[in-house]
């Protein structure tokens, strides 16, 4: 009893248990069922707000991207009002501005069409001719078949004719087509031309049928010729049979265009590999009679579609007397002719025309071969025609190497004029690094002076910077090109070379030669990157000097670098009593870059005894009181006054009076016009007075 009690109890608990249980399911899914609730609620909420949001945004959007649009296009209109009266002669600015524009904007769809309508109402407004032609080309860019039902309409207008031409012939589709086709026969002679030109460059067959007409019937020489031309463009039997017909006219322009047509048509066909039409079309022309050029065009289509029997057909050309036909043969060489087929190419050189011969070793230009190298050097010593040694140098100077570099330098050192300059240049000009070495190596062992100047000129030209001991050794050498020497110095010397090159302007008794060594030891110093002063070597080795032709440079060097420290000692030497020594001081102060040697120029132009010393003083002072521009003109006219009163010789009154006009005023005027008369220098005082009147002029 207790049992089952107990059962009973225990049984009755699993059934509150899941009773319980599914008390708390309910409760839970309830909750859940509300909480999803709270959400579909939510949810629901969100979708309208979005619904009545969105068209908000959307509108938005519109208006922000109609408001891009429109300010894009208030920038297109203001542009094209712009071009309304535009005339090319004033610039191109406006024309390139509104390029610019279709440009940037020609992708986007909704722009490009907006863009197109504005175009096309420019395009019916009455504007200049450059106005047209000015938008025909960004309109090119965005024209539509909008675009050709509004071109169409100008064909026949003598101011707009050719700018809707223009764009109509850019329009892909037949509705451009069409527009062409039928301005046939609506347009006066005047514009037909023009129309069939687009035809033809758009490749229109339709217009073939129109063109044959015109022709059977006869028309104008214009006319014909500009069908003739169209024809050239389209690809067909029928264009090329009424081409033949004129292939032999009498008239000149027709026989010409009828040719040139029929040569275009068979370039296309072999371009398309259509040997066989391209080669009855060159049999066709090469059966008549043609003028030089077009028989070089014809002859070149025939070698073109010969196959394996081209070779032979040029090498019989090269070999023949029909000038013509070598020209087309040459030309063509590279083409055919692989570098281990040179011999026979080569051989034909004796048969070849002179005028041809000149294409034939320029031709050579694309085998950089040995046995090609060879045969320019013996064209070179052997050819009679200068013009073909000229053009042989070149080419060896294309495909030359360091086996050339001998050749060409004792070619240089021993031609003349054009032939000696081709010569330099193919030598500079040599590709290979080889070359270098090369030239190195002649430098050491060449015995012709000759030689050793053109080595040195080409090793300036192709800057290299290891041959300047060479330049170093021939500083000393009486017998180099002195000239040589200072550029090879200029472009590659530094300031490491001073001491060597002080020795060689000590010893050589060249003036003109010792003044450009200094020069040039001035411009290292001055370039050095020495943290002291860039006259410290210099101003060194003079206090350890006392030869007068040593001090006379070393002072002349440290005059021309011109630094203020450096002024105490050049102002030493101008008591100096060695003639030498002074005069290299006085030199010295007299190049001073700087307006600091002013007092002394000028006390030393009134002290001295010496005429050249006073000559020196008076130069030295125009140049530096001519530097000083920034000078009031009433001061500088009484400085130079001052310094005319000191001038011992007329030459030196006249530089005076040269650079009056500099320093306009009224006191130099005076001065000027109170000269006039003076028998020596009077030439000089009108000239500068009549300077001085027009500056000073309102």
């Amino acid at each position: 009893m207790e049992n089952k009690v107990g059962e009973k109890v225990f049984i009755g608990g699993q059934e509150a248990v899941k009773k319980s249980k599914k008390i708390n399911s309910q409760g839970t899914a309830a909750r859940c069922a509300g909480f999803l609730g709270s959400i579909s609620i939510l949810m629901s909420f969100v979708l309208l707000l979005c619904f009545l949001v969105s068209p908000l945004i959307v509108a938005g959007e519109l208006r922000q991207n109609t408001s891009a649009a429109r300010t894009e296009l208030t920038e297109l209109d203001g542009l094209l009002k712009s071009l309304e009266t535009f005339d090319h002669s004033q610039g191109e600015g406006p024309s390139l501005q509104l390029e610019r524009f279709i440009f940037k904007i020609k992708d986007d769809p909704r722009l490009k069409l907006q863009a197109e309508q504005k175009l096309l109402e420019f395009f019916k407004k009455p504007v200049s001719r450059d106005g047209r032609i000015a938008v025909s080309k960004p309109l090119s860019w965005i024209a539509g078949s909008e675009s050709v039902k509004v071109l169409a309409a100008f064909l026949t207008d003598s101011e707009a004719s050719d700018p809707a031409r223009y764009v109509l012939e850019r329009i892909p589709g037949e509705e451009a087509d069409r527009a062409l086709l039928e301005a046939l026969d609506k347009s006066s002679p005047e514009f037909l031309p023009g129309i069939i030109g687009s035809l033809g460059r758009r490749r229109v067959e339709a217009a073939i049928p129109y063109f044959e007409k015109t022709l059977r019937r006869g028309t104008s020489l214009v006319l014909t010729a500009a069908i003739l031309e169209a024809l050239g463009n389209l690809d067909n039997a029928e264009a090329t049979k009424l081409l033949r017909n004129y292939i032999q006219s009498p008239d000149e322009k027709i026989r010409l265009a009828a040719v040139d047509s029929m040569v275009r048509i068979a370039q296309r066909q072999i371009k398309e590999n259509r040997l066989e039409e391209a080669g009855k079309i060159s049999d066709t022309l090469l059966g008549v009679k043609l003028e030089p050029a077009q028989k070089v065009a014809a002859f070149r289509l025939k070698i073109l579609t010969a196959g394996s029997q081209g070779k032979s057909l040029m090498l019989s050309a090269l070999k023949g007397k029909d000038e013509p036909s070598q020209e087309a043969a040459i030309g063509l060489m590279a083409e055919f002719f692989k570098p281990d087929e040179l011999a026979s190419l080569l051989g034909t050189f004796n048969y070849i025309l002179p005028p041809r011969q000149i294409q034939f070793v320029s031709a050579l230009s694309s085998y950089p071969e040995p046995q090609v190298r060879e045969f320019l050097m013996k064209v070179i010593c052997r050819e009679k025609d200068q013009s073909v040694r000229i053009a042989a140098l070149r080419t060896l100077g294309q495909i030359g190497n360091e086996t050339t570099v001998e050749f060409l330098a004792e070619r240089a050192a021993q031609a003349k004029g054009l032939e000696k300059t081709a010569a330099r240049e193919s030598l500079a000009s040599l590709p290979e690094k080889a070359v270098d070495q090369k030239i190195l190596k002649l430098l050491g062992t060449t015995t012709s002076q000759e030689v050793k100047n053109e080595l040195l000129l080409s090793a300036c030209e192709r800057n290299m910077v290891a041959a300047r001991d060479f330049f170093l050794a021939e500083a000393s050498n009486p017998a180099a090109d002195r000239a040589l020497v200072s550029r090879g110095f200029r472009a590659f010397g530094d300031l490491s070379l001073a001491d060597k090159v002080l020795e060689v302007a000590f010893s050589t008794q060249d003036e003109t030669y010792r003044e450009e060594l200094v020069n040039i030891l001035a411009i290292w110093a001055q370039n050095s990157a020495r943290p002291d002063s860039k006259s410290a070597f210099f101003t060194q080795l003079l206090t350890k000097e006392n030869e007068p032709e040593k001090v006379s440079v070393l002072l002349q060097v440290i005059g021309k670098i011109g630094e203020r420290s450096s002024l105490p000692l050049i102002r030493k030497y101008l008591s100096d009593s060695r003639p030498p020594v002074k005069g290299a001081a006085v030199k010295a102060l007299s190049d001073w870059p700087e307006v600091e040697a002013l007092d002394d120029l000028l006390a030393l132009a009134s002290k001295t005894s010496d005429l050249k010393e006073n000559v020196l003083a008076i130069r030295g002072l125009v140049r530096l009181t001519a530097s000083q521009t920034y000078r009031q003109p009433e001061a500088a006219t009484a400085f130079l006054k001052e310094i005319y009163s000191l001038s011992r010789r007329a030459e030196e009154k006249k530089l005076v009076l040269s650079t009056l006009p500099n320093f306009p005023c009224a006191s130099g005027l005076e001065f000027c016009e109170s000269l006039s008369n003076d028998p020596e220098i009077g030439q000089e005082a009108r000239t500068a007075a009549e300077k001085i009147k027009q500056k000073l002029q309102p």
